[in-house]
């Protein structure tokens, strides 16, 4: 019961996400949208609103509810129900620096822009900070 609300809160933040990011749908989306916050919005007004750094927000709460869910599953001995690829984020990391890392792996592969932006993001962060293979 505790996965399923943990499961479903993720849903609900990643939803809530998507629309407090205003237009940002698709993988262009979020590669324009973050193109524009890393080099039009100067440094020290990068707090301030912006649809790519409200949608990092979003899915950086949806991966930690997920990373939480993961661990709880582990500690109970049961499965994860995740089905993305584990990530090793790093201890800190900016909205701006992220968002950078968004441009350069959608750049570097145009064909995934057609894809749901959470997706993109997830396989950005996937291929910048891959979890180490499990020892066996």
């Amino acid at each position: 019961m505790h996965r399923l609300f943990i499961a479903g809160f993720a849903v609900a933040l990643s939803s809530a996400a998507a629309l407090a990011a205003g237009s940002i749908e698709t993988g262009r989306d979020l590669v324009d949208s973050c193109r524009d916050y890393t080099t039009n919005v100067k440094e020290e007004n990068a707090r301030l609103p912006h649809d790519c750094r409200t949608f990092l927000q979003g899915f950086a709460t949806t991966l930690k509810a997920r990373e939480d869910a993961r661990l709880d599953a582990m500690v109970k001995g049961v499965p994860s129900t995740s089905k993305e690829a584990c990530v090793r984020m790093p201890d800190f990391i900016s909205f701006r620096e992220l968002a950078q890392r968004i441009v350069r792996f959608g750049d570097a592969n145009p064909s995934l822009l057609t894809i749901p932006a959470n997706e993109l993001a997830q396989k950005t962060l996937e291929h910048d900070f891959p979890c180490p293979p499990d020892k066996k």
